[in-house]
């Protein structure tokens, strides 16, 4: 659960590791950033914890709440225990008050429980200095495990996870559970305790607006997989075309298994992707395991519905790496003329008219999609108004059109508010009609600059990730006034040395 407690004053949120508290930079979201974009809060940050460790954060809900928070701290009036994983010690309980950063600082610490490689430690301060927990368990002779800054032994994620919140003018016990693969690593790390400290660590985060997310992005994981979660279902997707899916089935069939109990699924599915699936099926073999998987099911985000297809179709319906993009449109549509373009299944058109949207065209060439995308509109009852137009069409075509209604009578143009361009890294089609986005991005660019309003935001995303993205950024700078980078969502991380799973970029005119 993400919300722990909320009162006119305070919020006290379940904060997953991986992401900051707030954030660093225009295009990423920070804890405090995202609960904005999703919930609609305006929280105020009264303390923070390390993007790597997960657990127990409060926020201010108003100004005068965060300058009590602050007398509170420098009263040592708050409790905040943690727990965390490092190597074993003989220690049972001792006290580190060494200075961090020259300011004075008490850890009380204590052994909890011994496994066969590791123990679980308990840590309790007051007010806390900058990785205060780390420094002086790493001062103790036993870095956290995770904690690479500070000695400790490599794993996917920093060992650390404030549990229980003492605070004044909260009766009740704030307490966030810890996580159960800690309880697993104590015994050793395998792949099973990787794969449940990433997946348990987006699923119960990200299931208060979604039952959709990526539980293992890939590179992150031994083999070459991805495991995404859409309902009570997975899609496992393999890379490796000479490992059958039956065959990569079996070789993870106990880790999926421990993925349906952690995730509350019922099976699945695992496909075996193709290198170049516009010249061969989409698949080379797809397998199947536990309660039979619907040949279509719904999914939602956000009160929304979405139509999910996993059986025998390159996409499902529903790109999860753009769920924080859609909810950003959301935001500013309401009252606006919208166009989609290469709109797949509708999914941004959906929440633009749900937000409100005066127009939303949906282009697209794929018959199929788009009769998918009406379904969506119908399913989420927003057929009624007559304002979500969906247009079959090459967006080539589609835009070459409005920019010669815009020279010929531009007094009758009306420009969009907001276009959206998320194209395919490539199409295939007869008598030169192929789509490249490297050799189209600019007429794109182009294109979407002259049919946006003054004011209006134009959305660009891509994934061609053996692309050279400075490309992509600096073209785009050539036709809009600012252009900010965004990141995924946190289930889609960037790995060292690897390129991002998807370029996004928020254009202004």
């Amino acid at each position: 659960m993400t919300i722990l407690y909320q009162d006119s004053k305070w919020l006290v949120i379940n904060k997953p590791s991986s992401i900051s508290t707030h954030s660093a930079h225009e295009g990423d979201l920070g804890l405090a950033e995202w609960l904005m974009l999703h919930h609609k809060f305006r929280p105020h940050i009264c303390s923070r914890l390390d993007k790597g460790t997960s657990g127990l954060i409060l926020f201010a809900m108003e100004k005068e709440a965060a300058a009590e928070a602050q007398a509170i701290h420098e009263e040592n009036k708050s409790v905040k225990s943690y727990y965390f994983l490092a190597k074993k010690s003989s220690r049972s309980t001792w006290t580190e008050t060494r200075n961090i950063d020259d300011k004075p600082c008490k850890t009380v610490f204590s052994r909890v429980r011994t496994g066969t490689a590791f123990c679980l430690y308990k840590a309790v301060i007051h007010r806390g200095r900058t990785h205060q927990i780390r420094r002086h368990a790493a001062a103790a002779g036993i870095p956290i495990l995770g904690d690479n800054q500070y000695g400790g032994k490599n794993f996917v994620r920093l060992c650390l996870h404030c549990a229980e919140l003492q605070w004044p003018g909260i009766e009740r016990n704030l307490e966030a559970p810890l996580p159960d693969w800690f309880t697993l690593c104590l015994e050793g790390v395998s792949d099973e305790v990787n794969c449940l400290a990433l997946a348990g660590n987006r699923y119960p985060f990200l299931s208060e607006i979604t039952d959709c997310c990526r539980l293992l992005h890939r590179h992150e994981y031994s083999s070459d997989i991805t495991v995404d979660k859409y309902g009570k279902f997975l899609c496992v997707s393999g890379f490796n075309e000479n490992i059958p899916a039956e065959q990569l089935l079996n070789r993870q069939r106990n880790l999926l298994n421990l993925l349906c109990r952690t995730c509350n699924c019922d099976g699945g599915i695992v496909k075996t992707n193709l290198r170049d699936p516009h010249r061969n099926k989409l698949f080379a073999d797809i397998a199947f395991w536990g309660v039979k998987v619907p040949e279509s099911f719904l999914v939602h985000e956000h009160q929304l519905r979405f139509q999910i297809h996993l059986n025998d179709r390159q996409h499902t319906g529903l790109f999860l790496d753009q769920r924080d993009s859609r909810r950003r449109i959301a935001k500013i549509a309401a009252g606006k003329r919208v166009a989609n373009l290469f709109a797949f299944t509708c999914s941004f058109s959906v929440h633009a008219l749900a937000a409100g949207a005066d127009v939303v065209f949906s282009v697209d060439l794929a018959a199929g999609c788009l009769r998918q995308g009406r379904e969506n509109v119908a399913i989420n009852q927003l057929d009624g108004e007559n304002n979500a137009k969906f247009i079959k069409e090459d967006t080539r075509k589609w835009l070459a059109r409005q920019l010669r209604k815009k020279k010929k009578t531009p007094q009758k143009f009306r420009p969009f508010d907001i276009v959206i361009c998320d194209p395919p890294v490539f199409a295939a089609g007869g008598r030169g009609k192929s789509f490249h986005v490297e050799k189209e991005w600019r007429t794109l660019a182009s294109g979407v600059s002259e049919i946006l309003a003054d004011c209006g935001v134009a959305l660009f995303a891509n994934n061609h990730q053996a692309g050279n993205e400075s490309f992509y950024f600096n073209s785009l700078r050539k036709f809009f006034g600012k252009v900010a980078r965004h990141k995924p969502p946190l289930d889609f991380p960037a790995s060292p040395g690897k390129p991002v799973h998807v370029a996004i970029y928020w254009c202004e005119k």
